[in-house]
């Protein structure tokens, strides 16, 4: 309990969550694999059982599906593991000291779906049964396996709108939009899903809820308005500025300089509305 303690103390949080989200990536493209080499065999059988069974490629892509299959119970079984200092949603939860009741519940769906059992039979931790032939295959179905899945990954999500704020639900979005561009390994790619790059009307949701939640504040930023020396409110970070009553998000993020902006005359419909984008 003691050395409990001293690791939740010097656990830094973002350090846990990103690799706590790097496990879910690893567990995200599993299944992806797991999925494609299942819908492979299908569309290779041809009905025949024994031209099935003597079919190199159908034997191969559900030798690779059984064995992402194992895979994936494994990884799941390690993130339902109520232990401090590894990879797991209770040491999150407890560093966090919030959804310790999710991870009760994601652990509470491993034990009673039988992940955790087919991991210690047949993956890793194996148990020998007291006697021979006493010890039955246990199969996993596939839909147990998905649904086990999206738990982790919606868990994963309220972790990080918590960590990351309101641009989380942004770029989990635009990290599914990458899904099948995989890296190798998986972990680097959903660790680094903070830093996916976003659209500017994205950032400036963002910034105005960030503002909303007091996570950011605006600063005043020196600048040039057609020629002249100014200054203008911006949120550095989100490379968001504000002109006049709106919010604009310029090309390129975070803001280091805002060299110069160029306003047009004002006009009968719009006085004072600028005429181009910040140069």
């Amino acid at each position: 309990m003691a050395n409990d303690k001293l690791v939740l103390a010097r656990t830094n949080i973002e350090n846990l969550v990103s690799n706590l989200r790097g496990e879910v990536g690893e567990a995200i493209t599993t299944w992806l694999l797991m999925r494609h080499f299942i819908a492979s065999a299908q569309q290779q059988q041809s009905g025949n059982i024994d031209k099935d069974v003597s079919n190199k490629n159908v034997q191969f892509a559900h030798l690779l599906g059984d064995k992402l299959s194992d895979e994936l119970v494994g990884r799941l079984s390690e993130l339902a593991e109520k232990k401090i200092g590894q990879l797991t949603f209770y040491f999150a939860a407890r560093k966090l000291g919030l959804f310790e009741a999710e991870a009760d519940a994601f652990t509470a769906y491993i034990l009673k779906s039988k992940i955790r059992d087919k991991r210690n039979r047949d993956v890793s931790h194996k148990q020998l049964p007291g006697e021979a032939n006493k010890q039955t295959y246990l199969h996993i179905e596939y839909r147990v396996l998905l649904r086990a899945v999206a738990r982790a990954l919606r868990l994963m999500k309220r972790i990080d709108r918590h960590v990351l704020g309101p641009c989380a639900p942004f770029v989990w979005k635009e990290a599914r939009k990458r899904r099948y561009d995989f890296l190798s390994p998986p972990r680097a790619g959903y660790m680094l899903v903070p830093y996916l790059n976003l659209s500017p009307e994205e950032r400036v949701q963002i910034v105005l809820q960030e503002l909303a939640e007091k996570r950011t504040r605006l600063t005043e930023e020196p600048t040039m308005i057609n020629g002249k020396p100014a200054k203008i409110l911006a949120c550095k970070q989100w490379g968001v500025i504000v002109l006049g009553n709106a919010l604009l998000g310029l090309g390129s993020y975070p803001l280091i300089k805002l060299d110069n902006l160029q306003m047009g005359e004002p006009s009968d419909d719009a006085e004072g509305a600028p005429a181009g984008a910040p140069g």
